[in-house]
């Protein structure tokens, strides 16, 4: 899939095959415009755009079909990001959802000094930063771009209008955010539980009660 180069840094509507409007909007005018366009012919300009194949592919857009993908479409706001580059740094404000077109995204937390350590990667079809649809609070982790990437983001001014205009569609998407939601606890869950693990037999202590080299066991 090939975008248009844009000339401004911040993120834009990248002027492309699937959504062939002649100027960039960023996400403030993208929130203005939806509010402003009636229903009607929001709905027509939904049939003439393209809706991108790997969309098809995201776990957070499964339940919803074509004409509501194409619905959906004109509010994702796309990023070429290049590797190495960042996304959002940690502490920052979560303001937005990305989702990943192509490439690979890592996000880190920072341990101390110049020490940080991975948590996850993103790939094709991922999405991270939900909780940025529902509050402003400072980002837990750093999210960069590691391979160059495609990102589509999908702000929470423009998702509180969905949840307005479009309540089915909105109501689809918070079902997929939830699943998600809970597959990720679960999985923070297992790892925080082998951190103890570790942690336990690093101090001598050992889980199945049998002598450690340090003559402890747990109690």
């Amino acid at each position: 899939m090939r975008h248009a180069q844009e000339s401004n840094s911040s993120w834009g509507l990248v002027v492309n095959s699937h959504f062939p409007i002649s100027k960039a909007w960023d996400s403030a005018e993208i929130n203005l415009r939806f509010a402003a366009v009636p229903a009607t012919l929001w709905a027509l300009i939904s049939l003439m755009v393209k809706v991108p194949e790997f969309l098809d592919t995201v776990v957070l857009f499964q339940d919803l079909d074509a004409q509501t993908l194409s619905t959906l479409m004109p509010l994702l706001i796309p990023k070429k990001i290049k590797a190495g580059e960042m996304i959002f740094r940690e502490l920052d404000d979560s303001d937005a959802l990305y989702v990943v077109e192509q490439g690979q995204v890592v996000v880190s937390k920072h341990v101390s000094g110049e020490v940080e350590i991975v948590l996850t990667r993103f790939y094709p079809g991922d999405f991270f930063g939900e909780m940025g649809l529902f509050d402003s609070a400072p980002r837990s982790a750093s999210a960069h771009a590691e391979l160059d990437t495609i990102l589509w983001r999908l702000d929470r001014e423009v998702f509180h209008q969905i949840l307005s205009n479009y309540p089915e569609i909105a109501a689809r998407i918070c079902y997929r955010l939830v699943t998600v939601f809970i597959q990720r606890l679960r999985a923070t869950n297992d790892q925080a539980r082998e951190a103890i693990r570790w942690g336990l037999e690093a101090t001598g202590y050992s889980l199945s009660g049998d002598p450690t080299p340090f003559g402890r066991k747990s109690t």
